[in-house]
């Protein structure tokens, strides 16, 4: 579908679903830094991962289904629920009496996420057409960039001068301004058709994506049971995918899958999932844990990569309108490869090399390069996604952020996997090297000769990881060349058949 809102309202539609996405991208980060003081606070450590595992969970597997349910009922009264029921659980989770209440409300919090960036961007989609949305896409990716360097400095803030409970209940009075404009603002056309929604093929998927998302961030705690709790989950998504097959409206169309572009997108949203945790959960590691730099240092190198992000789809957006968008696409690939590559050369120099003469910020310069790369990769990839989805936008938008979603927790139990089977094959006779290369009171405990050979072989292994994220870089690389050698508004099934 297509949104009429002449210019003046159409600004203020874009304004109020940057300021949706604002809530959710922020709370990735905020809810971080006050999580020491939460603890403190409550009590119930063991329940820590969970605080970010429930809000993880119940977003990525609501997110397909918010995508369908906006293609069904229109866009604006998914929005408004979803965004509405994370406000609720913003407020909830600033009055938890204990840690399992906090695990409860954030569930519900990660419930109504999973609406907002999909629908938020979906009506971003509907309502400017393909070259207006190259402009606005560098606006998008900014606030992502935004909110990562934003969300700690706020959290810190907060914590120290205030109340922990306002790192929840500061998403609320914005949300609340997003909700109010868009009531005010957009205004979609009423829908004739009638439709319904496949509640089994929901449900089974949902079971499917749970058990997946449960396995990969559990794997150290589960042990062997991730095989037979993977087995049923790969059990139960074949039934779903036999049941859509005789769906009449299935959760997800089979044209997400069989059109190219859209192919592209979603496989290609994963890759670009993947390698990004393979820098910005194992970069500071390196850089805290092996260079021996302080924590601003390795947040440096995480916001120059959030930086460079926007930047490049700026620039990548300009290219794309006088060129097309696999020349973007492939552009990205190229630079990310040579990114991630810099990173694993870098980390596996000698370790006096690496030390006395590099230092970190060579480091930081290859997070640049990678967040160029993908800059280029992901606008080209959503802009042309949007273009090619047509009637299934909604479901298609979800589809792709889902799998961006699924692509970041892959990679970080599968790179996780490669860092402590490295370490144990390195350090065997050594308990978590890690934590002690980590912790300056054990680091200053060690002889500085048994510190080097206990920091170079966590930096190399490290380096291992990041050779991996070479080849996830590489992989993604290939997968753009499935992105149309066409500019964008020229998008038809015809030319995405001879292309």
């Amino acid at each position: 579908m297509s949104l009429e809102l002449p210019p003046g309202r159409r600004r203020f539609v874009f304004a109020a679903c940057v300021a949706a996405i604002f809530t959710s991208a922020v709370e990735g980060t905020i809810v971080a830094t006050a999580m020491p003081t939460i603890v403190a606070d409550l009590g119930g450590f063991s329940l820590l991962a969970w605080v970010f595992a429930s809000y993880m969970l119940t977003q990525a597997v609501t997110i397909p289904i918010y995508g369908r349910l906006a293609d069904i009922y229109g866009r604006k009264r998914i929005l408004f629920f979803g965004l509405g029921l994370f406000l609720v659980g913003c407020v909830l989770c600033g009055f938890a009496p204990s840690m399992l209440w906090l695990v409860i409300f954030r569930a519900i919090q990660g419930i109504g996420a999973g609406a907002i960036m999909p629908v938020s961007l979906t009506i971003v989609g509907d309502a400017y057409p393909a070259l207006e949305r190259v402009k606005v896409q560098p606006y998008l990716a900014g606030i992502f960039a935004g909110s990562s360097i934003a969300g700690p400095a706020i959290g810190a803030f907060i914590v120290e001068h205030m109340s922990w409970q306002l790192i929840f209940w500061f998403n609320v009075p914005v949300g609340v301004i997003a909700i109010v404009m868009l009531a005010l603002f957009l205004q979609e056309k009423p829908r004739i058709v009638k439709h319904t929604l496949d509640i089994w093929g929901a449900l089974l998927l949902m079971a499917a994506i749970t058990g997946v998302l449960v396995a990969m961030l559990e794997a150290t705690h589960l042990g062997w049971w991730i095989i037979p709790l993977a087995a049923a989950s790969a059990a139960v998504f074949l039934i779903f995918l036999r049941m859509e097959k005789n769906s009449p409206e299935p959760m997800l169309p089979a044209a997400l899958w069989r059109d190219r572009t859209l192919l592209a997108a979603n496989l290609g949203s994963f890759a670009v999932g993947a390698a990004l945790v393979g820098v910005s959960a194992f970069l500071p590691t390196y850089l805290q844990g092996v260079m021996g730099d302080s924590v601003l240092k390795a947040g440096i190198a995480l916001t120059v990569m959030s930086f460079s992000w926007p930047l490049a789809s700026t620039v990548g957006s300009r290219i794309m309108i006088r060129t097309t968008y696999r020349t973007t696409a492939v552009a990205g690939g190229v630079i990310l490869v040579l990114g991630a590559l810099s990173l694993a050369v870098l980390a596996l120099l000698p370790f006096d090399l690496r030390a006395n003469l590099l230092g970190g910020w060579s480091l930081t310069a290859a997070a640049f390069i990678v967040g160029a790369g993908l800059g280029f990769m992901n606008s080209s990839l959503h802009i042309s996604m949007q273009e090619a989805a047509s009637a299934h936008r909604g479901i298609a938008t979800a589809t792709v952020a889902f799998m961006r979603m699924a692509g970041g927790t892959f990679g970080a139990a599968a790179l996780g996997a490669v860092l402590n089977l490295s370490v144990a094959l390195k350090l065997p006779e050594v308990e978590d090297p890690v934590q002690i290369v980590m912790d300056p009171a054990l680091r200053e405990k060690l002889p500085p000769p048994e510190l080097n050979r206990i920091a170079g072989a966590v930096g190399d292994s490290l380096g291992n990881v990041f050779w991996v994220t070479v080849v996830i870089a590489v992989i993604s690389a290939a997968i753009v060349w499935m992105v149309p050698h066409i500019r964008p508004g020229q998008l038809t099934p015809a030319q995405i058949k001879r292309d």
